[in-house]
This record gives C-alpha cells, structure tokens and sequence, in this order.
C-alpha cells in the first residue's frame, strides 16, 4: 500500500460521456464497474468508472444512501493519477495515513450517535431492513479473518449506523486548523459501505476525513483491514457556509 493514491471526480452523465470518449481516443481504457463500487479503489485499478447503477448491485441496501444524497444518478471516475478535466480542479484525494483516533465511542455513545436528528433524517428508507442473507455474509467474514468478538448481528447495524452518523453530524473528530475532521469510529468489523465515505457521499461538508475500509473493501478492493485513510476535499462546503482552504 505505499504510494496509495486515488484521484475521484464526480460527472453528470453527459459530461462523463464526453471525458470517457477522450480519455478512450488517447489510449485509456478504464474498468466499468456496475456492481460493486469499491473495487475501483483497488492499487492495481489505473482508472476506473462507477455507473448509477453500481449502488443497485451487491450492496444495494448498504449504499442506498446514494440515491438521497447529491451525488444520485451521477458517474464518478476514479484514477491513479491527477485528470484534466474541464471544472474539476479540485478531486477527492484518498491517501494512506498514520492516524490513530484518541478514543473511539462507548456503547452507550453509539446509541446516541444514531439518535442524531440529522442522521435520522438522512437515513435512506430501507437502511434499517438488512435481508435475512447479510447476516450470514458477515458471520462468514468475521470468521474468515479472525474477529476475537463473538458475532452480534444487531450491535453490528447498530455500529454501522453510528459510524454514518459521526460523518453526517461528527461527535469524534480531530481539529485540524480549525475545521473538524470525523474519522470512523470503529476498526473494519464494525463499519459498513466505506465507499459512501471514500467518495464524499456522507461526510461531504468536511474538507478532511479519516475512513477505515469496512469488510467489503478488504475483500473486494484489497484494502488493509483496520487502516485509516485520509480522504481530503479541497472544494468542501462546511456546515457555516465556508469553502474549505486546505
């Protein structure tokens, strides 16, 4: 993972029509991905392109918080290198990091993490209806790499849902020059759908996030467990109106 680099730009669909047609006339064939999201931010993916219809795929109740957020119905291109493209200077950026949170929440602190009005608000009809299937992909999971937990299906929602709550309305956060930076609030066992963060679907007002890759995107993007990734938005828009300077 040393290097690790990803350059992330949302388009609607006419203008990602037009740079994919370019990038394909110099000799850039990208990856289409159409059912699961993260295995675009796999090291050895050079350039890859995510359809709508990827957040209908595997995932589907997971990422359901794509079709409410202002990302629905938009392409997203994911490269190893920086792209020229016409009123997309400023990329999601989504780096290795050495960050260790201070402390991560209690159980009661997750409780009241998915408490929060905005979170509540947000939350996409379906999130809290997991099919009887999921439980027994995550049981697998939890063996397959060795949680020392026994397996709780219902803390584990619980933990997903407060982890998507800290990004939409942060509680545990660093300060970093004045700005809060939310981080995930718990190791790769307990988050789910870490793409929604990686690409600014959740958590978009901040300039600066710190994301751990949840089961899925060990599995499917090769990503290491329980590492924190910096995810930097240089155009973010804060919760008082202020475009981020980093």
């Amino acid at each position: 993972m040393t290097e690790y680099k990803k350059y992330c730009y949302w388009l609607d669909s006419n203008r990602f029509t037009l740079v994919k047609k370019v990038l394909e006339e110099e000799g850039n064939q990208g990856t289409d991905e159409t059912h699961l999201p993260c295995r675009v931010i796999k090291t050895s993916t050079e350039l890859g392109y995510i359809a709508p219809s990827a957040w209908n795929g595997f995932c589907k109740r997971r990422t359901s918080w794509y079709w409410k957020s202002d990302k629905a119905e938009k392409f997203l291109i994911v490269s190893n290198k920086p792209m020229d493209i016409a009123g997309r200077k400023d990329p999601i950026t989504i780096v290795e990091s050495n960050f260790k949170p201070d402390r991560l929440p209690s159980e009661k602190e997750i409780l009241e993490l998915i408490e929060l009005d905005e979170y509540r608000k947000r939350k996409p009809k379906g999130w809290d209806k997991p099919e009887a299937i999921e439980k027994d992909f995550y049981q697998i999971y939890f063996e397959r790499y060795g949680a020392t937990d026994s397996f709780d299906f219902e803390k584990l929602l619980k933990y997903h849902s407060a982890n998507h709550a800290n990004f939409i309305d942060p509680q545990f956060f660093e300060n970093i020059k004045g700005e809060k930076a939310p981080y995930s609030i718990s190791d790769s066992f307990y988050v789910c759908s870490s793409c929604l963060e990686f690409f600014n679907i959740l958590g978009e007002k901040w300039p600066i996030k710190y994301v751990v890759p949840c089961i899925g995107a060990v599995k499917f993007a090769g990503l290491p467990m329980n590492h924190y990734f910096e995810v930097k938005t240089f155009g973010a828009v804060n919760s008082d109106g202020r475009v981020s300077a980093f």
